[in-house]
């Protein structure tokens, strides 16, 4: 018998939980489990009895399955399963096999998100704009993965005196000084025009610019250029580069004339 999983959200790490403690109290095993998405149903699918066993894991393992969970790779649920029921099954120190295929492959997932996470925090620009309240704080975002809902504490702490949003394709995040609500992704059309801190951004980055470090590699390691078009200070970059060397030549020539 196949049992069907549907889980309502992509990042929805709760509701696996839930399924998960009910597929194992039911001894039912990951070969035996389909997962969709909430708008999906199999045909002639059967789903897991009410039943719920709390299963006593490393805790790693809920830390992981955070990361995990905001991927994008279709399997993240039915590798979660497999993970959950070979440390429920025997393997309690399957977590500290980092050769082990399935820890391994977790964790590149888990470490894939967590980059994109702190790309997240650091690349985000917010924008001012005017609504019925007032003044408030408004951000477009594009990340790789499902990294809005995992990093929401962050801004909510960071800016927690301020009514700000957060817009990505697949998730939005609102926060009214009080409380953070969550609602569906929007387009980037939908996201606030250019205000007054593009140029402050711009004229920041002018100034904090050195051109004697300048590393076309190295830069892009750190700010890769998918990032760009949502950074106002990126359309500083071209000219910034391009009169590296020239600027370099006259800070050495400044040096020595002081000298």
């Amino acid at each position: 018998m196949i049992y069907s999983i549907a889980i309502p959200e992509p990042d929805d790490l709760d509701a696996f939980r839930l399924a998960a403690r009910r597929l194992l109290a039911a001894e039912i095993d990951p070969a035996d489990v389909a997962w969709t998405d909430g708008s999906t149903r199999g045909l002639f699918l059967d789903v897991p009895p009410e039943e719920e066993k709390i299963a006593f894991v490393p805790c790693g393992f809920v830390l992981l399955a955070g990361k995990v969970a905001c991927h994008r790779d279709e399997a993240r649920w039915p590798l979660l399963y497999q993970l959950l029921w070979r440390l429920t099954h025997g393997e309690r120190t399957l977590m500290d096999q980092v050769a082990d295929p399935l820890m391994h492959r977790l964790q590149q997932m888990a470490s894939a998100v967590r980059r994109d996470q702190h790309r997240m925090t650091a690349f985000l620009r917010f924008r001012v704009v005017d609504d019925d309240e007032g003044a408030c704080c408004a951000a477009w975002y594009e990340p790789h993965y499902r990294s809005l809902r995992g990093t929401s504490s962050f801004f909510i702490n960071r800016f927690a005196s301020l009514r700000f949003s957060i817009l990505t394709p697949d998730l939005t995040l609102h926060w009214n000084r009080h409380a953070a609500t969550f609602g569906p992704g929007l387009r980037r059309q939908d996201a606030p025009p250019p205000d007054a801190m593009e140029d402050w951004w711009k004229r920041y980055y002018r100034a904090t610019f050195n051109p004697a470090r300048y590393n076309p590699r190295l830069m892009q390691g750190h700010m890769p250029k998918r990032f760009w078009r949502n950074l106002p200070e990126a359309a500083a970059i071209p000219d910034l580069l391009g009169e590296a060397g020239a600027r370099t030549d006259r800070m050495i020539r400044s040096s020595i004339t002081n000298e």
